[in-house]
């Protein structure tokens, strides 16, 4: 099934009602709004997801500006949640490429991507629900995070965005220090570092969170401490090497093990 629009739409997948399409096709609308007389050629698709739970719906689209491709991804709990999801995301990424480049300005520049935050209704991700397995059960597996580079909090927070995330590990720019951005549990977005951080300032986007531990802490105490509470995830410095980590529970019941580059 496709819609007839500006931008290419293929909905791949069965059980797009006549209603939700015609309401996919004013989502779409939004995109094409914007895009006006740039030069580009958006194209999206939406599909059933594999994600155990309330059978998610899944939507990526793309688009080339500037001679850039940019992606967006999102899920959702039904068609038009997730093309809502997926436009204003592309739409995030394409202000960052386009607009900036208009404006003469860096592509991260803090002015840009404020304005395209304030203007766009940011949604968490679905959280389906995680395999829970008894606490002695549960393995750690290590994995290297998203952010290779150092990065202002605004430009993390698209990254997050992009990659459909509820977290982000990454090292601040300002500071140099281990911190993450992540969806707080009343749906807006926070900003956790080490206790004294400069970075309590950075208020505008934001909830400023310094971490709850006054001191780092063992690898096995961060489990410990996640083995009697269930966080979704633990924000924490690593006394080991002295480098911000995050310790979460994974949707197969395991432990996954968030460190620096």
């Amino acid at each position: 099934m496709s819609l007839t629009t500006a931008v290419e739409v293929d909905l791949s997948a069965a059980g797009v009602s006549h209603v939700e399409a015609d309401m996919i096709r004013d989502r779409v609308a939004l995109l094409e709004r914007y895009i006006g007389r740039r030069r580009m050629s958006p194209r999206l698709s939406l599909r059933r997801g594999h994600i155990r739970g309330s059978q998610p719906w899944v939507a990526d689209a793309v688009a080339t500006a500037e001679s850039r491709t940019v992606s967006a991804h999102a899920t959702g709990r039904d068609p038009v949640e997730a093309v809502d999801r997926v436009v204003e995301r592309l739409i995030l990424q394409l202000r960052r490429v386009v607009d900036a480049d208009e404006n003469g300005l860096p592509r991260a520049d803090v002015n840009v991507l404020s304005r395209a935050f304030q203007e766009l209704k940011l949604v968490p991700p679905h959280r389906p629900e995680a395999d829970l397995k008894p606490p002695s059960e549960r393995n750690i597996v290590r994995r290297r995070t998203y952010a290779d580079l150092p990065l202002p909090t605004l430009s993390a927070i698209a990254d997050m965005l992009d990659a459909d995330l509820e977290f982000l590990l990454f090292v601040h720019a300002r500071t140099s220090e281990d911190v993450v951005v992540h969806w707080r549990d009343d749906g807006a977005l926070g900003l956790l570092f080490p206790p004294g951080s400069v970075l309590a300032d950075e208020n505008d986007i934001v909830v400023p969170e310094p971490s709850r531990y006054d001191a780092p802490l063992r690898l096995l105490a961060a489990r410990e401490e996640m083995d009697i509470v269930n966080h979704r995830f633990l924000y924490f410095v690593d006394a080991a090497d002295g480098r911000g980590k995050v310790l979460y529970l994974r949707h197969d019941g395991d432990y996954g093990l968030v460190e620096p580059a």
